[in-house]
């Protein structure tokens, strides 16, 4: 085919016509055509969520897994989450030692109670967490004032004053008159008053108040055999445990709950390099004060 035949071909489609019935066919399916796709199209905006309710349902969600979060025991893979989260909040708080005084005494009421159930590993995270709440007041420890808050004093009981015993009001016995007969009659003899004694009041005594737990500095200096100072100790409160603040020229400085006259042992160890040894030294004391001032530990 050259390009005179293309040509004619071409001319002759212009001057083609369709018939009307085939025109008719054509514009009804185009017709047909166009409303199924509009009545698709509306099907679709029928089921589109509005912005706004995909914004709250996420609100929702998060609230719901944020107050779970709170609610999570030291059973529940969300302990480590809800720690997380609790922790992160010491630095909005207006009183961060309060806030952790109640942290340290809710985790160390978890753990008695998981260990009270045989729960070990349960007990074992809330006790973790314990000495986590240690470790954060000992990081703010720059913040606090050299003088932590005074447990609140225990309410007194104050018990009635006896009331006075009443006194028994004697009766004067009347004088006997004569009768109108030959003999006087005899008097009779007048009975001596009865003795009233008091009795004794008993007190009730008064219970001793419950010793609650407050933040306590404790100080003190850590040596070699050879009276050196000891850097980089680990100082902990129980054998082996994690440390809740390391020794700096020698000198411990650190925070910790407890009650007045709380016996407290504190555990200091350190690494031989040179040997290859671990030196340890352990010394106690007894807490009277928001202070607690231990002696010189020797590592040996």
């Amino acid at each position: 085919m050259n390009e005179d035949t293309l040509g004619r071909a071409l001319g002759a489609l212009r001057t083609t016509h369709m018939s009307e019935a085939a025109s008719d066919r054509v514009r009804e399916e185009l017709e047909n055509a166009w409303r199924d796709r509009a009545s698709r199209q509306t099907r679709r905006r029928g089921l589109v969520v509005p912005g706004f309710a995909r914004a709250f349902a996420i609100a929702a969600l998060v609230f719901a897994v944020g107050l779970g979060t709170l609610r999570a025991g030291a059973d529940s893979p969300l302990y480590g989450a809800r720690i997380a989260l609790e922790d992160g909040l010491v630095g909005l708080q207006a009183d961060p030692v309060g806030y952790l005084s109640e942290l340290y005494q809710e985790r160390l009421e978890e753990a008695a109670r998981f260990e009270a159930t045989g729960n070990a590993l349960a007990a074992g995270r809330a006790r973790d967490a314990q000495e986590d709440a240690l470790r954060l007041l000992n990081k703010i420890e720059p913040q606090v004032q050299q003088e932590p808050p005074q447990p609140s004093p225990s309410t007194a009981i104050t018990l009635p004053s006896p009331s006075p015993t009443p006194e028994a009001t004697v009766v004067p016995t009347p004088t006997p008159t004569l009768a109108p007969t030959v003999r006087p009659a005899t008097p009779r003899p007048a009975t001596a008053p009865p003795t009233v004694t008091d009795k004794p009041v008993t007190t009730a005594p008064t219970p001793a108040p419950t010793p609650t737990q407050f933040a306590v500095h404790v100080t003190g200096t850590v040596t070699y055999a050879d009276s050196t100072a000891v850097n980089d100790a680990c100082v902990s409160l129980t054998l082996d445990g994690s440390c809740v603040a390391t020794t700096v020229n020698g000198k411990m400085d650190f925070w910790l709950f407890a009650k007045k006259y709380d016996g407290i042992a504190v555990y200091v160890k350190k690494i031989d390099l040179m040997s290859g040894r671990t030196l340890r030294g352990k010394i106690t004391g007894t807490v009277t004060g928001p202070t607690l001032v231990l002696g010189n530990v020797t590592l040996r």
